[in-house]
């Protein structure tokens, strides 16, 4: 399982500031005008589950305490991982 993070902020150099003030470590990948012009997303956040084959499984905006969000994505996970047909997307990977 890979996880992404998309980062719309026009200035990318406050990326790393913000990571090292949180004590993240997860993938961000500059992307402001990606996000605006090819997703067309305009609510943030906003968290999507993709399977192997690239199909949204699950798309959400918003965001609760870091626990309440780690256990909603696996419980996600959980549920659409029968439905991708058993082609090794696992949520614990």
């Amino acid at each position: 399982m890979l996880f992404l993070t998309l980062n719309m902020d026009e200035n990318p150099g406050l990326i790393a500031p913000f990571l090292r003030e949180h004590e993240l470590s997860l993938t961000v990948l500059p992307a402001y005008s990606y996000v605006n012009d090819i997703l067309k997303v305009y609510g943030i956040p906003q968290n999507w589950i993709v399977d192997p084959q690239g199909v949204v499984r699950l798309k959400g905006t918003g965001y609760d305490s870091t626990e309440k969000w780690e256990a909603g994505m696996a419980e996600a996970i959980a549920r659409i991982k029968p439905e991708s047909g058993g082609d090794g997307y696992s949520p614990h990977r």
